[in-house]
């Protein structure tokens, strides 16, 4: 029983001691002012100074570092419109779509108008590039530089999680795919294959339609699309025009004579146009007009002998009458008299 008190406080002894060693060496290092975090130093003129511990700073750089990386591995979507005003449209689009090409993309599409009035001239259109994420703000600039601005946008969409869950579901398939070969090499009986063969090309279809969609994505994050509107100054409204009553007379004879070419041009335009009308409309008028009077005929050859048959049938028992002439007879009211 002794011994074993006397173990008892020789154990007690040497916890005390352990714990006072502790508390030593936590004051001592507090007085050398390590307790903040920060160092002091001595300088020329005597007096402490506080110096920020390197540990701080190197932890604040290593966030700054794990943020950029974080920001570089997002999968992002650039899309940018611009409308530039330039002097010339083609200098201008052959300009932008040599810097396309040179920057590792392409023109995927183009157009452009021609406009005119009072006999000028002009071009408007765009050109859509696609070039390089890393080649998107300078193509910008160098199309800045091509004449004046008057609009510009940028807009981003974040496909990175969409990137993520393609892949998460294509790493399922394509285990599934794994295991139904590998079922379909220990079936046993015929019907057995057929299904597991069914499973197996509808697990492969799921795949390759998830896989075009990544290529899509992946595609679209790694080329940038800027669509750039170009437009060539209008020409400014022309000086007013001179009164009617001031213009020389050359000038109204000529404009005369312009308004007659015009004019009978007009009327043999409308008449060529008309001739294949006129010919279709003139053949069912002429033949119906044609079937009438055939059948008009006929009916006319009934009437007269009817009407010259009722008149000899009133005459035939009368004795024919003389008409009455004109001339005079040989008596005379003066010689009765």
């Amino acid at each position: 029983m002794a011994s074993r008190v006397r173990v008892l406080a020789v154990v007690a002894l040497l916890l005390l001691a352990g714990c006072a060693g502790l508390g030593g060496s936590g004051d001592a290092s507090e007085a050398q002012g390590g307790g903040d975090g920060a160092q002091m130093s001595s300088g020329g003129d005597g007096s402490s100074q506080p110096v920020a511990a390197d540990s701080g700073a190197s932890a604040g750089d290593d966030g700054n570092i794990q943020a950029g990386d974080a920001a570089a591995d997002r999968a992002i979507i650039r899309n940018g419109r611009m409308v530039v005003e330039v002097e010339n449209y083609s200098t201008t689009a052959d300009a932008i779509a040599a810097r396309a090409r040179t920057s590792g993309g392409y023109v995927s599409d183009s157009n452009r108008e021609l406009h005119r009035n009072d006999g000028e001239t002009w071009y408007t259109g765009y050109i859509v590039v696609r070039v390089p994420s890393e080649e998107y703000e300078p193509t910008q600039s160098m199309v800045a530089e091509q004449g004046t601005v008057r609009s510009e946008e940028t807009t981003t969409k974040d496909v990175t999680d969409k990137l993520v869950d393609l892949e998460a579901r294509l790493t399922n398939l394509r285990e599934r795919r794994d295991r139904l070969r590998t079922f379909y090499e220990q079936a046993n009986s015929t019907e057995e294959l057929l299904r597991i063969e069914e499973d197996l090309s509808s697990v492969q279809s799921d795949i390759e339609r998830l896989e075009a969609q990544k290529r899509s994505l992946e595609q679209r994050v790694a080329y940038s699309t800027l669509r750039v509107e170009i437009h060539e100054p209008a020409p400014e409204p022309s000086a007013q025009q001179v009164p009617y009553h001031e213009r020389s007379l050359v000038a109204a004879f000529l404009s005369s004579v312009t308004d007659v070419y015009v004019f009978t041009r007009s009327l043999l335009v409308t008449a060529a146009s008309l001739a294949p009308w006129l010919v279709v409309l003139a053949v069912p008028v002429v033949g119906g007009r044609r079937l009438l009077r055939s059948r008009s005929l006929p009916l006319l050859g009934r009437r007269g002998g009817s009407k010259s048959a009722t008149e000899d049938g009133d005459g035939g028992g009368d004795a024919p009458q003389q008409e009455p002439t004109g001339e005079p007879t040989g008596e005379s009211p003066d010689d009765d008299a």
